[in-house]
């Protein structure tokens, strides 16, 4: 099996070092993206998800959802097994 020839990319990697830095973007700069974005805390996601009415809202999606999926697998099964009687 050959061997493929590794050239050796220090010297690029040494250029694209000097020529590119890291910036770290000031704190206030930060907090107005955040602001935009409207960034929540995860307690108060999961204090969200812990009210009952949301929590029905979320488990009657799935539930409709892999109901769906089953009947939608069980009629391709259907029609593809009918055909070979």
């Amino acid at each position: 099996m050959p061997v493929k020839q590794i050239t050796d990319f220090d010297p690029m990697e040494n250029e694209l070092e000097a020529a590119f830095h890291r910036v770290r973007p000031s704190k206030k700069f930060v907090q107005t993206v955040r602001q935009r974005i409207n960034f929540k805390p995860p307690v108060e996601i999961a204090q969200r998800l812990s009210s009952p009415p949301s929590m029905l809202l979320i488990l009657g999606g799935v539930l409709s959802v892999s109901l769906l999926i089953i009947t939608v697998a069980r009629a391709i099964f259907y029609l593809t097994n009918r055909t070979k009687i």
